[in-house]
């Protein structure tokens, strides 16, 4: 018979690929055989699989009926959470652990300072950011640095994430791209041109595709089109970075919420595939706005070929030809959605 070791390793398997359905086979069979009621690595096991497969709650149910806790089963649980985006849960989940007396690690504070910034919860990253300082971690863990940095410059403190990486023991690439990020995201363009000859000059370091992507990602938020052209064009010519698909989806999004739609073409068309969903919603975002009802018909036609269980693209299309007085074809979009929900159940 398959020890409880085995069934730890198959459980790993599972969260790992997504293999939910066989997961839930094995938390049968352990039920079953009543193995749980001594042994904590297997509980947690069976909380991480429900967590990385995308059913945090299910995972919270495990943890709840666990005879015994420790902080790896609310390490696994708080990651799922957050990975899930369901920040606020996340949260929840944090002050349950600490009420309950279990003490954070570094794995359990970086992903609360993400689940922070995602939701603009600066008081509770503030008071995190005073416990790690109290216990003296940021000289042990300069990645617990780094997601402090990224914290404050999601939430738009940026005087603040500017005190903590200058303050930082070491500084690498992920500490520059997470404030460069910050600046870039709230319209600081100047700054940013400013921090990347900083980051060469001081540093020694270069740019890479995840600090271009947080660039252009910034800049996508704050309309800022033309330095979002002149930074994704130098990623190639003075970098010698091939721009990947989340880029070119970055730059789709710019060129068409501005309205440059035949710019927003010309980058599709460049990419290595047109197999992807994301380039697709961001084109059938724009034609949402600007009500481009031919245009949209084609990008909801792409991202359904990509991948045909998207309720946001549904939902658009649906929308565009709503405005246009388009009913009947808005109903009919609609019951594909439903439609497709139903068999994908």
């Amino acid at each position: 018979y398959p020890s409880t070791i085995t069934y730890t390793c198959i459980l790993k398997a599972c969260g790992s690929v997504g293999a939910l359905d066989m997961g839930k086979q094995i938390h049968d069979k352990i039920l079953s055989k009543r193995l749980l009621e001594n042994d904590t690595v297997l509980g947690n096991a069976l909380v991480d699989m429900y967590a990385k497969c995308g059913f945090p709650v299910k995972a919270q149910k495990v943890l709840d009926d666990l005879h015994v806790q420790d902080a790896v089963s609310w390490n696994a649980l708080i990651t799922g959470f957050v990975q899930q985006e369901l920040c606020r849960e996340a949260l929840f989940c944090f002050k349950k652990m600490q009420n309950n007396g279990f003490s954070s690690d570094e794995v359990t504070l970086i992903c609360i300072l993400k689940a922070c910034g995602r939701i603009g919860a600066i008081n509770t990253g503030k008071q995190i950011h005073g416990d790690i300082v109290n216990r003296g971690l940021l000289k042990k863990h300069i990645v617990l640095g780094n997601a402090l940095v990224d914290m404050y410059a999601t939430c738009g403190d940026l005087t603040r994430a500017q005190k903590v990486f200058e303050e930082l023991p070491i500084r690498d690439i992920v500490s520059w791209s997470a404030l460069i990020a910050g600046y870039a995201q709230h319209g600081h363009v100047n700054e940013v041109v400013d921090m990347l000859e900083k980051m060469e000059r001081e540093d020694g370091l270069s740019p890479n595709d995840v600090t271009f992507l947080s660039i252009l990602s910034g800049c996508s938020r704050s309309g800022r089109v033309d330095e979002a052209q002149t930074y994704y064009e130098s990623m190639s010519t003075k970098y010698g970075i091939t721009p990947n698909l989340e880029h070119h989806t970055c730059m789709v999004f710019v060129f068409g919420w501005a309205g440059l739609f035949d710019k927003a073409i010309s980058v599709i068309e460049a990419m290595p595939t047109s197999d992807y969903s994301p380039v697709w919603n961001a084109l059938l975002g724009s034609c949402q706005k600007w009500g481009k009802v031919n245009l949209a018909l084609l990008a909801f036609d792409q991202a359904m070929k990509a991948n045909n269980n998207l309720a946001a693209a549904y939902v658009a299309m649906a929308t565009i030809y709503a405005d246009a007085g388009m009913e009947e074809d808005a109903i009919k979009v609609e019951a594909m959605r439903t439609k497709n929900a139903y068999w994908n159940k």
